[in-house]
């Protein structure tokens, strides 16, 4: 074998090397901007969005995303709460006896009992990296988080949780994926310790900081969940995923009016149930509160959320 063909062979080993040392690399890469597709399928036609999501101003939020996202936490799952400018999601399964249960009296609670995703996602609290923690601890008159006090619940980057950017910040537009938290009342001033993403170690009321898997996607030009009070944290990538949605939004329109002579009220029902009985900051008689959920007779369903930039 000739020197020039060892040196080829040589070469092109070392390339190899080096290509799949940056492969591997790339998928530890933290970027600012990280991607994902949100698959909805609504009336048997399935809608692909894509989304850029803002680790630069939202890195907490935006990692808890991510690893609900990677665990496959959000597959299958129902808009379990519907209005003209936000739909919610991140709470309930998906199953097929949810049209039997929207039509049957009294049944669709049951089903919202039996679907709810609390569980799992407590479950999943090993997987999740915290941000918010039971009480602060004190060392050499330090303040200190403790890993034995992490909870799953999330920390409320919004800026009335004194969560600051400079400029950029994502606003309620069309489109965006806002983080939701289910307040816990004004009266209720209970202290977590937050460790925020510049690793300042705060107190702060509990009711701001115990979001869990529940996002909305807004769907209209403004809405009351604004990003004052919710960490809005990705926007439609382009203009296709703004195409895409628009399209869905019609479709949904089209159907109430073939189906319920363009009246929606008739299109969805009101129900109301009990949520975070799971909460694992629950004191001797929990911290579960009643909310009133708007669902649809028809199911918007969420097949997957799949992040395809990291």
């Amino acid at each position: 074998m000739s020197k020039k063909f060892k040196h080829v062979l040589i070469s092109f080993a070392l390339a190899a090397v080096v290509s799949v040392s940056a492969a591997a690399s790339a998928c530890t890469i933290k970027t600012k901007h990280p991607r994902a597709k949100i698959t909805i399928e609504f009336n048997e036609q399935t809608y692909n969005i894509e989304y850029t999501l803002y680790r630069n101003m939202y890195p907490q939020t935006v990692q808890h995303f991510i690893e609900l996202a990677d665990e496959g936490f959000y597959n299958d799952m129902v808009i379990h709460n519907y209005s003209s400018t936000d739909w919610f999601t991140g709470g309930y399964s998906y199953a097929d006896g949810y049209e039997t249960a929207y039509t049957t009296a009294g049944t669709l609670r049951d089903y919202l009992d039996e679907y709810s995703k609390e569980e799992q996602y407590y479950s999943l609290a090993d997987k999740l990296t915290p941000s918010v923690y039971k009480q602060l601890r004190y060392e050499d008159d330090k303040e200190v988080v403790s890993g034995e006090d992490a909870l799953p619940t999330l920390i409320g980057e919004f800026a009335n949780n004194d969560h600051r950017i400079e400029k950029g910040a994502v606003t309620a537009d069309f489109g965006v994926l806002k983080m939701y938290y289910y307040d816990k009342g004004t009266d209720n001033h209970q202290k977590v310790a937050i460790k925020n993403s510049f690793g300042q170690i705060l107190e702060h009321d509990y009711r701001y900081n115990c979001a869990t898997s529940v996002f909305a996607i807004q769907t209209s030009d403004s809405s009351s969940y604004s990003e004052s009070n919710y960490a809005i944290f990705a926007r439609l990538r382009n203009n296709k995923a703004e195409d895409t949605l628009n399209a869905l939004s019609d479709a949904i329109d089209d159907y109430i009016s073939d189906n319920y002579s363009s009246t929606s009220k008739n299109f969805t029902t009101s129900v109301t149930t009990q949520v975070d009985k799971e909460d694992r900051f629950a004191e001797a008689g929990g911290q579960a509160i009643d909310v009133t959920f708007t669902l649809t007779a028809k199911p918007i369903i969420i097949k997957s959320v799949k992040i395809t930039k990291y």
